[in-house]
């Protein structure tokens, strides 16, 4: 009899479990989709979408498993690019509203947008809307522009006065400082801003003021305003005896000074000095340049002809206060012109 041949391969123990089979195939791991957008956005520049999407990308993909981690950061990146480029416009344009291109003696040689109070004394500008915390364009002052930075000045006093009170002390300050810009051709058609320190910046040790005459006549002005004086107009305590002149004009402080021989309305007699101190008071002023021009009217119209109508000109409070202590006595007449002079 035959022998049944072994079966192939050796037989498991007992107890033993088949090898475990291999794991199911699965694809490629994805990309997520939020990283994509993260990069997209950060390369256009959309920077707080970028963020967004590029911080819950890395968040996400790291939960799932799914790819785009690098694309998530690329988007990051690119956003942090874009605010430095930001940053850097941002100081470079504060920068030019802080600076105005000048030669070396300091004259305005460019055309710059800044802010009025940052002009020096002497500057000239145009685009000025009457708020003096817009920007103005700095020009050459031979250039056609609409306004010049006239004066600057320190107001007085520790405690702040409050915003009327410190307006209205510069506005004083500058009319009194630019008095001699009424002698200006343009004179009619000027006007006065200022600048003036604000609550905080008082604290903090800025008392200064900055006049700004505005010319507000048609066209514009290709000069600065010192060389349009006119040289036949004085302020009134400028005027000297036998200066004669038309009707006096309540509007500007300066008055042309005429020929006596042609058409006139007045003529300076006399001009005396009050004595200095403190200011005495508008009534007490007044009693002394009455009686000062009443003097001297007698002296020196005695035994000749007389005007109709005797009238002064004297210092007011603030006039007084910036030193002027000048009286003017005036002959008028009342009905016709004069066309010959009072005084010999």
């Amino acid at each position: 009899s035959s022998t049944p041949a072994p079966p192939l391969g050796a037989a498991p123990p007992p107890g033993a479990l088949p090898p475990p089979g291999l794991p199911p195939r699965t694809g490629p791991a994805r990309t997520n989709r939020l990283a994509i957008a993260a990069l997209i956005t950060g390369v256009l520049a959309l920077v707080p979408f970028a963020v967004g999407f590029g911080i819950a990308a890395l968040v996400q993909a790291g939960r799932r498993g799914e790819k785009g981690r690098g694309l998530a950061a690329g988007g990051l990146a690119a956003s942090a690019v874009w605010v430095a480029v930001a940053a850097v416009a941002a100081a470079a344009a504060v920068g030019s509203l802080l600076t105005v291109d000048r030669d070396e003696s300091g004259h305005v040689t460019g055309k710059d947008r800044v802010l009025p109070s940052l002009l020096r004394v002497g500057d000239c500008f145009t685009g000025f809307d009457g708020n003096v915390q817009a920007l103005v364009t700095a020009l050459p002052c031979t250039r056609p522009h609409q306004g010049e930075v006239s004066a600057s000045l320190r107001l007085p006093g520790t405690d702040y006065p409050g915003d009327h009170e410190v307006f209205q002390q510069a506005e004083d300050a500058c009319f009194l400082r630019l008095a001699r810009l009424q002698k200006s051709r343009y004179a009619e058609d000027l006007q006065l801003y200022v600048i003036t320190p604000t609550r905080p910046t008082w604290r903090s040790g800025d008392r200064e003021a900055v006049c700004l005459m505005l010319y507000e006549g048609t066209g514009k002005i290709s000069a600065p305003l010192a060389e349009t004086l006119d040289p036949n107009r004085k302020l009134w305590h400028e005027l000297a005896r036998g200066d004669c002149l038309g009707k006096w004009s309540e509007d500007l402080p300066a008055q042309r000074v005429l020929a006596c021989t042609d058409e006139h309305w007045m003529e300076v007699f006399a001009v005396f000095r009050l004595e200095d101190g403190p200011y005495p008071g508008a009534k007490a002023t007044e009693r002394r340049a009455e009686a000062g021009c009443d003097k001297r009217y007698e002296k020196v119209f005695s035994g000749r002809r007389t005007p109709d109508i005797l009238t002064w000109m004297m210092p007011e409070e603030d006039e007084w206060t910036s030193g002027i202590r000048t009286v003017v006595c005036l002959g008028e007449s009342e009905k016709r012109p004069m066309t010959k002079p009072l005084l010999p």
